[in-house]
């Protein structure tokens, strides 16, 4: 029995997570999990105060969520997703968590101007789409994200988890991915796997409890 346990635990795939995560709740009998973060988000100094509180806010990440979330918000707030929208209760978000959908949403409101919550390095999807609706988006930075160098060891690792775009960006500065099955919080983050040539797998939800099960899924075909 001793050494069939064994033998299941070396014949464990093993997923590599490019963002900080709780090994201890993800561990399972399948698959074996580690996690080495590539990038570092350290929070700009803002003043709230200046920001108009008569306009909705919008956010596309939950750090830029958690940074805010002890100030005096406005009554109308717009998030991607509902990982973001986790502590803010009147936050209005899409089904599926991507900036069309959001910005849909935005649109369907006919709101006029909006205030973009947002770290330094966002993508620029979403100010496109209000911008070709004509909406005026002003955007106040909270936080910025640094990439980190690493030695990384892939020999023993069969999948990689990308849980934000920077991650991604992050591994490819760090030697690249490897030949890898790559997969993906979101479609946000799978796009820009896509910009650097890979073939993302996109988890059902926005967590890496998801991204588990859509890695055994995809290990068990």
């Amino acid at each position: 029995t001793n050494l069939l346990l064994l033998q299941k635990m070396t014949d464990r795939k093993h997923i590599l997570f490019l963002n900080q995560v709780d090994i201890e709740s993800l561990s399972n009998d399948n698959l074996r999990v580690s996690c080495q973060p590539l990038i570092k988000t350290i929070p700009v100094e803002f003043d709230s105060n200046q920001w108009d509180n008569n306009i909705p806010w919008v956010l596309t990440s939950s750090t830029a969520a958690k940074l805010i979330i002890k100030e005096n918000l406005p009554k109308k707030i717009y998030a991607i997703g509902s990982k973001t929208a986790k502590n803010i209760p009147q936050a209005i978000h899409p089904k599926t968590a991507t900036a069309k959908e959001l910005a849909k949403i935005i649109i369907e409101n006919k709101e006029k101007e909006v205030l973009f919550i947002c770290g330094k390095q966002r993508r620029t999807e979403l100010a496109e789409l209000l911008n070709t609706a004509n909406i005026k988006i002003t955007e106040a930075v909270v936080y910025r994200t640094e990439i980190l160098k690493k030695e990384l060891n892939l020999q023993s690792v069969d999948g990689l988890a990308f849980m934000s775009p920077s991650s991604v960006e992050g591994m490819s500065e760090n030697g690249g991915f490897n030949g890898l099955p790559c997969f993906a919080i979101g479609t946000t983050t799978a796009q820009t796997l896509k910009e650097y040539g890979q073939q993302p797998i996109i988890s059902k939800k926005s967590s890496a409890e998801s991204i588990m099960l859509t890695a055994q899924a995809y290990f068990n075909r």
